[in-house]
């Protein structure tokens, strides 16, 4: 489950209260497509996640938080999403090393202009990926910035207290230009 921190900074990054459609990928537990139905109502919010289990416990939190949201279980790319469908917010939390075949993807059918791609990875081979694969793309993506963001949460420690560090979290920001593919 992405960390409160680590969430706030993405919703941040995803800019979505000018925003009118969302697609998480890589839902996981739905942390992330759950706060975003929360705080934005009328967002229309899709989330991909590949396991039965994650899509079970996306429903679970949509439901215990009183939001809707399309849950699509299928690895992307896929085609469960009707290909009329497009997105100005897209979240990218896992690429299951299918990042080159994702964006494709997406820049093919489901990319609005001008929208915005914000990524979370823990991985500086992940990071790698990503910058490189902007960067082979520049005349599509502009305005990328991002962050390296570490938390830690207060715990005890018998009859202390420290702060035990979280695993530091990269977020990479960028605005989609137009189509390349």
């Amino acid at each position: 489950m992405t960390k409160m921190e680590i969430r706030n900074a993405i919703i941040s990054y995803l800019e979505l209260e000018k925003a009118h459609c969302a697609l998480d990928i890589g839902a996981g537990t739905g942390s992330v497509t759950v706060q975003m139905a929360k705080q934005f109502p009328n967002l229309q919010v899709y989330g991909i996640e590949k396991t039965a289990s994650g899509c079970e416990l996306i429903r679970e939190n949509a439901c215990r938080h009183g939001v809707d949201i399309n849950v699509i279980e299928a690895e992307a790319p896929t085609d469960a999403i009707d290909s009329e469908t497009t997105f100005d917010r897209v979240y990218l939390g896992g690429t299951g090393r299918q990042l080159e075949a994702i964006m494709t993807w997406l820049e093919t059918a489901h990319l609005a202009a001008n929208a915005i791609i914000v990524f979370s990875v823990i991985t500086v081979e992940s990071l790698s990926e990503i910058m490189t694969y902007l960067n082979k793309h520049s005349d599509c993506y502009r305005d990328i910035e991002g962050s390296l963001i570490q938390a830690s949460r207060l715990e005890a420690l018998g009859s202390y207290h420290y702060f035990k560090p979280q695993n530091p979290c990269y977020i990479i920001k960028c605005q989609y230009g137009g189509n390349h593919a």
